[in-house]
């Protein structure tokens, strides 16, 4: 009979084996039809990111030339930043902006001042616009 040491050290070099013997993965080559599939599908999902981003981008440059509600104009400048590829650092140094006023351009409930949008907007080669015009015109809805 093994004692309480003996049967820890039995039970040790057990596991040990079986683990060695653990297959994770079998791998086997693609057939030829297999391989165009792949490579078929590849190629769709390449084209339906393309189409997406052409998408985004017109609706970008449409909100760009026709204005938005003043809720969306924060959304607007950060979507520009992200196409820009503007890091955190170098916006605060283009726009003078400290981190507390960037930060107040994020978030869900953001609510920045019309300076810290103005200078986020210098800071990105744009200019922010204030328009008046009737609540239903170009169908921007009601101003918030």
């Amino acid at each position: 009979m093994l004692n309480t040491d003996q049967a820890k050290i039995a039970t040790k070099s057990q596991s040990k084996e079986q683990s060695n013997l653990n297959i994770r993965s079998v791998y086997r080559s693609l057939t030829p039809e297999e391989r165009q599939k792949h490579k078929r599908l590849a190629e769709l999902a390449d084209q339906d990111r393309e189409w997406a981003k052409a998408e985004a981008d017109e609706g970008h440059q449409e909100a760009m030339r026709s204005g938005v509600v003043p809720r969306m104009a924060r959304f607007v400048l950060m979507q520009e930043r992200k196409r820009q590829g503007l890091s955190d650092e170098e916006l605060m140094a283009r726009s003078g902006l400290d981190a507390m006023a960037l930060a107040s351009m994020s978030g869900r409930d953001a609510r920045p001042t019309i300076e810290t949008m103005e200078a986020y907007a210098r800071a990105l080669g744009k200019k922010l616009l204030i328009v008046l015009a009737d609540e239903e015109s170009k169908g921007l809805g009601p101003t918030a």
